[in-house]
């Protein structure tokens, strides 16, 4: 089995292209004895993938999803 690349997500930025969704994660790594490195790598879903990866975030952090405010209360702030 080879080994899983494991580092901390340290940035992230998501890209429309349509009908695909372009995620680029920014991860930090460090080996034993070695010099922190900064790797990035880009990750194409379609829109499906990503509300299902949203809502699974959701659910292991225990949060719930922000809910849409009405007409009325964008216009008077509430």
């Amino acid at each position: 089995m080879d080994q899983i690349d494991a580092g901390a997500l340290v940035g992230w930025k998501a890209n429309n292209l349509g009908s695909r969704i372009v995620l680029n994660l920014q991860t930090m790594h460090r080996a034993e004895g070695e010099d922190k490195e900064m790797r990035e790598r880009a990750i194409m879903m379609d829109g499906n993938q990503a509300v299902l990866l949203a809502n699974y975030l959701y659910e292991i952090t225990g949060q719930s999803r922000p809910r849409r405010r009405s007409l009325l209360e964008s216009i008077f702030g509430t």
